[in-house]
């Protein structure tokens, strides 16, 4: 029997929130006819750069809360939050409700001011991070590759420098300057080099650590000491100090990794300390998926620039740019204007999220919620043999899976997609990443419930046991 477990502020709110009865499968295949014909028209009609559709065949019909119906009726426990966009959760009817309320009154400007576009700016100055509160400028941007694209320009404008350090195993998007700073060799092999004067260090992937170290914090930081001779001595590389260093905080496709503290901290002091722009991309870890509204809280450090996305908008396309106005005040006035951003439609849709956010304390909930779950799968990893590591913040979760714990061979992508898929037929969506796709993720909307974590952890660890039969 599992552990009584506290309840949180609203519970029986958020219950609501979801169906009931999920998983529920009625098919008698996952995708089922409807759905497996509306994919049909899928392969024959869009791009085959889609990624999803070729790994996990599905299709939305509708989602409610932490869960999803199928055009089918088989009814899914989602945990992918769609890419860690709905922390709200799905179709919450209060932003439903505001989508309609001010669609009503004013959608398009054409970026230019509205009341709820300045009140948005005022709470995202309030709810910034350390020293940046009450002591930013903000940006509005489409996406997050969008967002990270400013990024680097406002970094280059500022210190008058043009290169950049970004790290082994990251992704800030896929337009065509990020595309440069991110590392899976999928989304631009063939391409030629797209902007110069990118390096990359390792990151702190203790696991896999690039140092062959045994672990922190015996290592003494090599990573972090990598960085700082990248940064301060001569023949590395670098014509000069780079204008930036762009950091997830908790590494999110490159496989979940969580640093050691002191290894952000160490690389943010020496940013500090040689004018160099540090940037945290918090499209993916940002807004209480870490059990802190912002993952680089868990390093207590000030980023000069704050990449905001996904979550912010949730059901609405709404990204950001936070920086301190000692960088943004020495940017050129009218060189970033952007057609669609910071409309009233998605800035009045990211007051309600971060207004939900606040009244359920969805920090506080990811956090427990996300130890509790994490227990479970620790508990896994101690009985199998394919369960290299289990690592996370809140319900930023990645489970590592291996062939051999003592090799560390990652697990075959077969391996990998059959997982998935079978997650899929028991009735959880589910994704993998990782520099291999070694890696299953788990960041289901902040609004889960404990009971459908408890069939999520059950579905999971029956099929990992499988799995382990199998090879």
């Amino acid at each position: 029997m599992r552990e009584k477990f506290m309840e949180f502020p609203y519970e029986e709110e958020i219950r609501k929130l979801s169906y009931p009865e999920a998983p529920k499968i009625i098919t008698e295949t996952v995708p089922g006819p409807k759905a497996s014909e509306i994919l049909k028209k899928v392969y024959e009609l869009e791009t085959v750069t889609l990624l999803a559709p070729y790994i996990i065949p599905f299709v939305w019909q509708e989602a409610r809360g932490a869960t999803i119906m199928d055009p089918d009726g088989n009814i899914f426990i989602d945990m992918t939050a769609a890419i860690a966009v709905n922390a709200v959760g799905h179709s919450h009817p209060e932003i439903v409700e505001v989508i309609k309320s001010q669609a009503e009154k004013l959608m398009h400007t054409a970026d230019m001011p509205s009341p709820r576009r300045v009140e948005l700016i005022e709470e995202l100055s309030r709810i910034a991070p350390g020293e940046m509160k009450g002591n930013v400028r903000v940006a509005f941007a489409m996406s997050g590759s969008d967002a990270a694209e400013m990024c680097l320009k406002f970094a280059r404008w500022c210190t008058g420098r043009t290169e950049i350090i970004a790290f082994q195993g990251g992704y800030h998007g896929i337009t065509a300057g990020v595309l440069a700073l991110t590392t899976n060799p999928a989304y631009k092999r063939g391409l030629p080099i797209l902007v110069p004067g990118i390096h990359f260090a390792p990151y702190a992937y203790c696991y896999r650590c690039a140092f062959k170290q045994k672990g922190y914090p015996d290592c003494d930081l090599q990573c972090a000491r990598y960085v700082e001779d990248l940064i301060t001595k001569p023949g590395t590389g670098l014509v000069d100090k780079p204008a930036a260093v762009i950091m997830e905080p908790v590494q999110g496709e490159g496989g979940y990794v969580v640093p050691p503290r002191d290894f952000v901290r160490w690389v943010w002091k020496v940013c500090r300390e040689n004018d160099v722009v540090f940037i945290d991309d918090e499209v993916q870890s940002g807004f209480c998926r870490t059990g802190k509204w912002f993952a680089v809280e868990h390093w207590d450090v000030t980023p000069d620039l704050l990449n905001l996305g996904k979550a912010l908008g949730g059901d609405f396309p709404v990204a950001a740019v936070v920086g301190l106005k000692k960088i943004m005040d020495k940017l050129p006035k009218a060189s970033q204007p952007v057609t669609f951003a910071g409309n009233a439609l998605g800035c009045a849709v990211a007051l309600k999220n971060i207004e939900l956010m606040k009244r359920y304390k969805l920090d506080e909930r990811a956090s427990k919620l996300g130890s509790y779950f994490m227990k479970m799968l620790k508990e896994l990893e101690d009985e199998t043999k394919i369960v290299g590591e289990v690592r996370g913040l809140g319900l930023m979760i990645g489970v590592e899976i291996v062939k051999d714990k003592r090799t560390k061979e990652p697990m075959s992508l077969e391996n990998m997609v059959w997982l998935a898929q079978r997650m899929r037929d028991k009735g959880v969506l589910a994704l993998m990443c990782g520099r291999w796709g070694q890696v299953f993720r788990f960041m289901p909307p902040l609004v889960i419930t404990k009971d459908l974590l408890d069939k999520v952890y059950e579905i999971f660890r029956d099929l990992v046991k499988e799995l382990e039969k199998r090879i």
